[in-house]
């Protein structure tokens, strides 16, 4: 597989030939490990029906089997972004992919749900470690700017196969081996990616002068914790319930106390200066309605087509086939157009028809409608999405120096997860309020829907941000060449 990756990244633009297979297969192997983080989180969805036949799961526990590696991941990236920093890339990335991989095998292995449910956090842990490792290694191995945005978008591709390919390899692998092979799957493709990337990646010189910022550590992670957990446990206990309040209370003291220890920090863990970048946060809040949007119409989508449709595992991946194959075409396009379209271009023209896409998915199938009709819905909502995510990743860590790409990636996937925890949350809900499945999948539909439209806005925003700029400096340096022709 990693032959077969490597021929098809982009090639590094200096004239050392050995320089440039060496870019092309840093690039491979790290992105070998999101290709395994991605390809269990998919299988793992697919695999949901058997875990509850075989383990007598409740819709509930199904959930904390999804949400129990975001919770950790989420809770904890602003910590291995930290890590990556301080200790280097390549080092905190091997660690991480070790241990998730190491956490998968428990997974396999778990008798139960709360064993299995406690070997999920430990996976989450590995990969809040090793994915904002992997995109520092990224920034560092290429270093120009249109070589790195296409580097971006192939690594987003890899990830964007495993998503295509784990539906479908999760229904056969489950339906033939049992829902534990969707974990054990993980061992041969770490343990390749972890030997390739120990002896391919090149080491960086970590940024040992910083202090560790230890209040804002742990405020930080607090604070996601605390709102993961709120989020989780709303739909089954409800919004009176004192564990959901304290959670929120808890969400809410970790974050303020994560603004005041900022602010008087000498090294930050996330410098606020940041967040007075509008494009920064413009993409940051547009990265986490998106996984909102995505991760809860997925999860509502596996059980309606399982319950409603009554299809098994493998059918209920292959029919869920077109969206996730669109997300790898969607990836290869925004690599090619973002030479020609600017970042939020692109992503506004995604980001719109997948607010429709979403929708239009949800309703045909409710009405019956062709399957060709429901595939057509799919694709355009995978391609939609894939078409914003390499772009904004690439726009977030243009827009803070290279040494703290780490830190930059790391608050980008926290709030991600967290957004695909609180729509995981929420088609959670639906599914328990909504007398029927149908009906949820209609109201998380809209939902999702109502976010990417949210989503595209900022994009468009971001978009008139920039070209306001870039006219107000023409404007001023047309005056200064006025002024000196005077």
């Amino acid at each position: 597989m990693t032959d077969c990756i490597a021929s098809s990244l982009p090639s590094a633009p200096c004239g050392n030939r050995h320089a440039a297979v060496r870019q092309r297969f840093t690039l491979a192997f790290v992105a070998s490990g999101m290709f395994m983080a991605v390809l269990d989180t998919t299988i793992v969805n697919v695999a949901l029906p058997a875990m509850r036949a075989h383990l007598g799961a409740s819709v509930g526990a199904l959930a904390w089997i999804v949400d129990a590696y975001t919770l950790s991941f989420a809770a904890l990236i602003l910590a291995g972004g930290v890590a990556s920093d301080r200790f280097g890339a390549k080092t905190v990335y091997l660690c991480g992919l070790a241990s998730f991989v190491l956490a998968s095998a428990a997974c396999g292995l778990a008798p139960s749900v709360a064993l299995l449910i406690a070997a999920r956090f430990a996976q989450g842990i590995g990969a809040a470690l090793f994915l904002p490792a992997s995109l520092a290694i990224v920034r560092a191995t290429f270093d120009d700017p249109a070589q790195r945005a296409k580097a971006i978008a192939a690594w987003a591709g890899i990830a964007s196969v495993a998503a295509a390919i784990g539906p479908v390899a999760g229904g056969l692998l489950v339906d033939a081996f049992g829902w534990r092979s969707a974990f054990l799957v993980n061992l041969p493709t770490g343990i390749a990616a972890l030997a390739g990337a120990a002896m391919v990646v090149r080491a960086t010189n970590p940024a040992k002068s910083r202090r560790f910022d230890w209040v804002g550590q742990i405020a930080s992670t607090v604070a996601l914790a605390a709102l993961c957990f709120a989020a989780i446990e709303l739909p089954t206990r409800g919004i009176g319930a004192r564990e959901v309040h304290v959670a929120f209370a808890l969400a809410v003291i970790a974050t303020g106390l994560l603004i005041v220890a900022e602010r008087r920090a000498a090294d930050p863990m996330v410098p606020l200066a940041w967040f007075r970048n509008a494009t920064f946060v413009a993409m940051n809040v547009s990265g986490t309605l998106v996984y909102v949007g995505y991760f809860g119409l997925l999860f509502v989508l596996s059980l309606y087509l399982h319950g409603v449709r009554g299809l098994d595992a493998r059918h209920t991946g292959l029919a869920m086939l077109p969206m996730a194959a669109s997300l790898s075409l969607g990836n290869v396009l925004a690599g090619k157009l973002q030479a020609r379209a600017s970042a939020t271009h692109l992503m506004t023209i995604g980001l719109a028809l997948a607010t429709v896409a979403g929708p239009a998915m949800a309703l045909a199938l409710e009405w019956n409608a062709a399957w060709g009709l429901v595939f057509v819905a799919m694709t355009a909502f995978g391609i939609g999405t894939a078409l914003s995510v390499p772009p904004m990743i690439a726009t977030v860590l243009e827009q803070v120096p290279g040494e703290s790409a780490g830190v930059a990636s790391g608050l980008l996937n926290a709030l991600r997860q967290a957004g695909s925890l609180l729509g995981v949350a929420f088609a959670g809900a639906a599914t328990l309020l909504c007398a029927q499945l149908s009906t949820a999948l209609i109201v998380v539909g809209v939902m999702a829907g109502l976010v990417y439209a949210g989503s595209a806005f900022l994009a468009a925003r971001s978009a008139g941000t920039a070209r306001a700029a870039a006219t107000g400096i023409t404007g001023s340096r047309t005056r200064h060449a006025a002024e000196n022709w005077d």
